[in-house]
């Protein structure tokens, strides 16, 4: 758990709009889905580079299976830690998000490793105890890497922006 002696390491308060289509929430593989209000930054661990979430980003919080919810819920203390991590996973790590300008300052992209490890970080940061931290970053090593190629092959066409597969 963080002490006393921990600076927080996000700027911008977390504010979120349920995403619905007028009829009902908008749900992605069981989970409601989440715009982003207001940008979130992180400063990770090196203290010298920031990621910041922007405005519009959409997540569904903690990509966590429904059985595994009893342990871990998708909106627990981790939110923002997983909110970061999302982008990270959404952008394979550039900060390069649909016609937005690239929102990390360091100038090489986050690896699978480092936006794993960056969560369980922030995780950290934001008082998250041992037993559920160490818990999502095994799941997201183990689980993640699907989503990793699956965003890494998915390019946005700026003219359109939709998703098309390729590189």
């Amino acid at each position: 758990m963080a002490g006393p002696e921990t600076v927080d390491r996000f700027g911008g308060k977390l504010v979120l709009v349920l995403l619905d289509n007028k009829v009902a929430p908008s749900i992605k593989e069981g989970r409601s889905l989440w715009g982003m209000h207001d940008p979130l930054t992180y400063r990770p661990g090196d203290r010298q580079h920031t990621i910041t979430v922007p405005a519009g980003f959409v997540t569904d919080l903690a990509s966590v299976p429904r059985w595994a919810w009893i342990l871990v819920p998708p909106d627990g203390p981790w939110v923002k830690a997983a909110i970061v991590h999302d982008y990270l996973y959404s952008t394979g790590g550039t900060g390069k998000w649909k016609r937005h300008k690239p929102s990390i300052t360091r100038p090489q992209p986050y690896s699978r490793l480092e936006a794993d490890q960056i969560m369980a970080e922030a995780m950290e940061n934001r008082g998250v105890g041992w037993f559920a931290r160490s818990l999502i970053y095994a799941a997201v090593r183990i689980g993640g890497a699907g989503g990793w190629r699956e965003n890494r092959a998915a390019m946005v066409d700026e003219k359109t922006e939709r998703y098309v597969t390729g590189g």
